[in-house]
């Protein structure tokens, strides 16, 4: 699990964290991939773009706002039995500007930063498995083996961020 190949989609996902760390801001997928479930916000880079970079430009266009300070919390593998690998780095916003706006691909809504508060039950199957990390900003790296939509198995382990540098460095370079 984890390996790089032909095979492989690179998504981002970034969610923003209020200033006192209180809060996180999800937004529910209006359509495409992920239709009505509650997510971080990102998506596809464009060729010639870091994950840094489409990680930022995603949260502008689905949100409305501009992350001033984020950083990669973590890396999710998921590989699939039955279709396309997805390398995803999650980034941790702790400060932003602008104002929170719907689009039409995102409806946002602030809730609080603990696993009680998270709607789990409308967001993917996996989350609750990873977002305990990013929540505690342990840096992390995640892989999931699915079949379809349901998890054959998972290890999520907490890492350095250095280690965390190590991925996003290879990911960067298969993209540029």
């Amino acid at each position: 699990m984890g390996s790089f190949s032909d095979k492989v989609r690179y998504f981002s996902v970034i969610v923003p964290f209020s200033s006192d760390g209180s809060q996180l801001l999800l937004g529910r997928k209006k359509r495409g991939m992920g239709e009505g479930l509650w997510n971080g916000f990102g998506g596809k880079p464009e060729k010639g773009e870091t994950m840094d970079r489409c990680a930022h430009r995603e949260l502008h266009e689905e949100s409305g706002i501009f992350a001033t300070e984020y950083a990669c919390a973590g890396i999710l593998y998921m590989d699939d039995t039955t279709g396309p690998n997805f390398h995803i780095p999650v980034y941790r916003v702790t400060k932003f500007t602008g104002e929170v706006a719907e689009t039409e691909e995102m409806e946002p809504r602030w809730f609080g930063a603990s696993e009680d508060c998270l709607p789990y039950d409308k967001m993917y199957e996996e989350a609750r498995l990873w977002w305990p990390n990013l929540l505690a900003d342990t840096p992390f790296v995640a892989k999931f083996l699915f079949e379809g939509e349901k998890v054959l198995s998972h290890d999520v382990q907490s890492v350095g961020r250095e280690v965390l540098r190590e991925h996003m460095d290879r990911i960067d370079e298969i993209l540029l």
